[in-house]
């Protein structure tokens, strides 16, 4: 009799951590598609550095294309939200501490996220109104548009520091749990240190940008990242696993 209740309770708990998994994972497609939607499509769209009158060009163009990044933003920075509070439910069993840390490093990002979404708004309302300003004010409004755009660039710069931090704590849980893939850890614990030689590299030399590629330096996060997303969604956790 207590063998069989244990081993419903076993069942229960595995069937509990499997629906933890699939909804982190859920919330980490969303995250993951708009992100490239918001953060890479959408600005090569519409903005052209150096050039404000064009960028404008663009945006009234572009106008619900803009309009619906806003909200994808918005939805952005909720399932970022959701996400680590997820995976804590899924992984403080393992490392409370690290769990905690994980969440901390990842919620503090949300804040400065959001704030960068009241230029987004305002610039909605600066569209608009674009067609009924005179020559002053539409040049007044261009160059608003393209400083807004600047500083949404320069946000993203500095959330990317607790984007990369998150990542090794959620790696080193990831790595240590027995149910998910270690290699994921390891890219996720990797992923964290070249988002962080990125972040002092961008910031220390004014010639940084020459000598190395983010794009490149950010692939271990996205091996990391996409896979760990997929595998949550597809496979949700898997007793024993070697690799």
């Amino acid at each position: 009799m207590f063998k069989i209740e244990n081993s419903n309770m076993n069942k229960n708990s595995d069937m509990k951590q499997k629906k933890l998994a699939r909804l982190a994972g859920f919330y980490y497609l969303i995250n993951v598609i708009l992100s490239v939607f918001y953060m890479e499509y959408l600005p090569s769209q519409i903005v052209v550095w150096g050039d404000a009158e064009a960028t404008m060009s663009n945006l009234l163009n572009n106008e619900m294309l803009y309009r619906f990044g806003v909200i994808a933003g918005i939805f952005v920075h909720i399932s970022f939200i959701m996400l680590p509070l997820t995976l804590y439910r899924l992984l403080n069993h393992i490392n409370k501490q690290y769990a905690i840390v994980m969440v901390l490093f990842a919620l503090i990002s949300v804040p400065i996220s959001f704030t960068l979404l009241i230029d987004q708004i305002e610039l909605i309302g600066i569209v608009t109104d674009y067609s009924s300003l005179d020559i002053t004010g539409q040049t007044g409004a261009n160059l608003k548009a393209i400083t807004f755009f600047e500083r949404l660039t320069n946000g993203f710069f500095l959330c990317q520091t607790f984007w990369g931090l998150w990542l090794f704590p959620f790696g080193y849980l990831v790595f240590k749990s027995g149910f998910l893939p270690k290699f994921l850890g390891v890219a996720l614990m990797l992923g964290c240190i070249t988002y962080m030689i990125d972040v002092v590299g961008g910031v220390m030399f004014s010639n940084y940008y020459e000598y190395f590629n983010t794009r490149i330096l950010i692939i271990p996060a996205a091996i990391g990242e996409i896979g760990m997303c997929l595998w949550l969604l597809i496979v949700g956790v898997k007793a024993n696993i070697k690799f």
